[in-house]
């Protein structure tokens, strides 16, 4: 089993994470395809850095071919009468989001920067977003978006499957956190910072590198959330650990710590992709290491190494790392089943699945059987007793084996299609046009099912090499 460890005692960012990904390995062409697929503007560059002295990979999300504002690296950071510098998501040295000019053009931000370090020059207020104090101006918001319009990008961009899905996860997680945080609908949700051009980027290229990699689990371990004063955010002061900093690790369960720097260490963003990519959270778990990445956050403190580890071997656990649910069922319409089998796919199960059966006293039935992580077992636990009439339910623990896994494309008759890649030991065993993909050209060729997949099948040929 494929196994990667995520050490988040420095905390998380959505760029940090992008980077130690890319940095263990992960396709940085295949990234890049994804998040142009998002928004063509977009691209991902990477460049070597160092924290403490520890080597890092530094991932800058470009608009355009330039930089984006917020990830500007913090070395360029002007203090007093100093021109703009941009730090990501992150106070310190460097500062957060939309600049707002203080005084003497000292360039301070707020949003996830530290309250003492948000005042430009001689007190001139250089808030987040550009909220300038009696001496200084700023320059607006940035972008917003609707929950509703990010999903919709996401659902219309021609993304594998795979990565849309963990894309759309990651963001109904923030819309849930930030709805409570706000006490709104998480539909109504607006984002401001996280809906921005680079958490847009970083959220799907982490999707798309945790697909590259071909991870087949995922440990986290407990995160460092920051503690201390305030950060200025779109609507004022942010207490830390953030109201949705903590609606997202109370939902996944994930275990927390305070971490040894007085400011915010885990952003939103991270906390998101963290917790959506978790099958469990833990130590290192055992495995025999194979690959190591480390991405750098974008400021320099003193009092930790601003680096987030990612570490990929193979798991040499003798311990189940998978569990399976099982429920014997008589008494549901059947027509409930297709929407029961959606909703465990929604909570988290690896495949869910009906054995019809006959019961005592010759009653037809159904075993509904759950393939879960132990990160994910309590919400398919809720599911099940929610939406079946069951009242109770088998579980045991298996081990899995899988082989990894990779995706390209393939053309037939102007339609494209993606192919999902199985190697094992190695070796290609297996070469499968994506069922969904081959269904939507047959409609829009007008043509037999069976006749796209045959020619889906004949074009990845040169793909089992």
């Amino acid at each position: 089993m494929r196994t990667a460890w995520i050490d988040c005692s420095a905390g998380a960012s959505g760029d940090m994470l992008l980077g130690a990904f890319i940095s263990a390995g992960a396709d940085l062409d295949y990234i890049n395809t994804a998040v142009a697929a998002v928004d063509p503007s977009l691209s991902v560059t990477v460049t070597p850095t160092a924290r403490h002295q520890i080597a890092a990979t530094k991932a800058t999300v470009q608009v355009n071919g330039t930089p984006h504002p917020e990830n500007v690296p913090a070395e360029q950071v002007l203090g007093h009468d100093g021109g703009t510098g941009h730090g990501h998501e992150d106070g310190g040295a460097g500062h957060g989001h939309a600049h707002g000019h203080g005084h003497d053009g000292g360039a301070g931000h707020g949003h996830h920067a530290g309250a003492e370090q948000a005042a430009g020059a001689d007190g001139g207020a250089g808030h987040g977003h550009g909220h300038g104090g009696e001496a200084g101006h700023g320059h607006g918001h940035g972008p917003t978006r609707a929950w509703a319009e990010v999903r919709r990008l996401l659902e219309e961009a021609p993304l594998d499957d795979v990565v849309r899905e963990r894309a759309l996860d990651t963001f109904g997680r923030l819309a849930r956190a930030e709805g409570a945080a706000h006490g709104v609908e998480p539909d109504t949700v607006h984002f401001h910072e996280v809906g921005a051009l680079d958490a847009i980027a970083d959220i799907v290229g982490v999707a798309a590198a945790s697909v590259s990699l071909g991870l087949d689990r995922v440990v986290v371990s407990t995160i460092a959330l920051g503690g201390g004063g305030q950060v200025r955010g779109q609507h004022g002061g942010i207490p830390i650990p953030g109201p949705a900093v903590l609606h997202l690790v109370t939902e996944a369960a994930a275990p927390v710590t305070g971490g040894a720097a007085p400011y915010e260490m885990t952003t939103p963003t991270g906390a998101a992709l963290l917790t959506m990519l978790a099958d469990e959270f833990g130590p290192l778990p055992p495995m025999r290491i194979e690959q190591t990445g480390v991405g750098a956050g974008g400021r320099d403190p003193v009092e930790v190494p601003n680096v987030l580890r990612v570490v990929i071997g193979e798991s040499t656990a003798t311990s189940a790392t998978e569990l399976v649910y099982e429920t014997n069922v008589d008494d549901l319409d059947p027509r409930i089943w297709p929407q029961v089998l959606a909703r465990l796919m929604e909570a988290g199960a690896a495949d869910a699945w009906l054995t019809p059966i006959l019961m005592k006293k010759g009653r037809p039935a159904h075993t509904l059987s759950v393939l879960v992580g132990s990160a994910k077992a309590e919400q398919v636990r809720a599911v099940i007793l929610a939406e079946t009439s069951a009242i109770g339910l088998r579980e045991f623990a298996i081990r899995k084996h899988a082989a990894d896994r990779e995706f390209s494309t393939v053309e037939v008759d102007g339609q494209s299609i993606h192919v999902k890649i199985a190697r094992y030991g190695g070796q290609v065993v297996n070469v499968q046009p994506e069922y969904d993909d081959v269904a939507a050209a047959a409609t829009a060729l007008n043509r037999p099912v069976k006749t796209v997949l045959a020619k889906a099948i004949a074009a990845g040929h040169d793909l089992w090499s």
